[in-house]
């Protein structure tokens, strides 16, 4: 199977019928011209729904996090010293301390707040269905999972990520082919990004990891 999009096309050449397919796609075919795309398979497919689902609880859960934590500065509420933004400390400390005389602002502070518990659940569940999920993959798939997170600051969530990615990682014949696994909603599948910010662009250019998806 071939990407059709990546099919060349002679400028000014916009008459498109079976026919002229027919002839064309067996000469590019053998001037090596068509580049074939890997379709995945069932559990392929499933695991990247499931992985993808997590990347956007993951970005939901910090627009969450946002919204509190603006809310509170908007009004002047600031932790005490050496409390850090969303330790246990942070959210202790709004539990007990923070509090609006104004009914609508309290009830604005504990819906913000109940969002963020709930996305923090949210997360927790679908990281157990990820394990859970890859007890039941394929063993080849399983195999490469583990031996991702034999390098160096990769866990189980980040291998899992890049393997639904990627998929077959033996259909790349070369190295510069893997780190150029496209890119999927300007998010880089492989070169250290995956929904990840790097504190440093020399670590953006190691090995593939997913900080933020931990």
């Amino acid at each position: 199977m071939v990407a059709p999009t990546l099919v060349p096309v002679k400028s000014g050449d916009r008459v498109k019928t079976d026919r002229r397919d027919a002839l064309k796609l067996p000469r590019n075919y053998r001037a090596g011209e068509l580049t074939p795309v890997w379709v995945p398979d069932a559990a392929h497919e499933a695991l990247r729904d499931l992985v993808r689902a997590r990347e956007a609880a993951k970005k939901d859960q910090l627009r969450a996090k946002h919204r509190l934590s603006k809310f509170l500065l908007r009004h002047g509420r600031r932790p005490p010293m050496g409390v850090k933004a969303w330790t246990l400390k942070y959210v202790a400390w709004i539990e007990r301390e923070v509090h609006f005389l104004q009914p609508a602002q309290e009830a604005t502070l504990l819906d913000y707040f109940q969002e963020v518990e709930h996305m923090a659940a949210r997360m927790a569940r679908l990281d157990l269905a990820i394990e859970e999920a890859v007890k039941l993959t394929p063993p080849k798939m399983r195999a490469v999972i583990e031996a991702l997170q034999a390098l160096r600051g990769i866990a189980q969530i980040s291998a899992v990520t890049i393997v639904a990615e990627l998929g077959e990682v033996s259909r790349f014949t070369r190295a510069r082919q893997l780190m150029g696994c496209g890119h999927r909603s300007g998010t880089r599948v492989i070169g250290f990004y995956l929904g990840h910010r790097s504190k440093s662009r020399s670590r953006a250019q190691g090995a593939a990891a997913a900080g933020s998806i931990r």
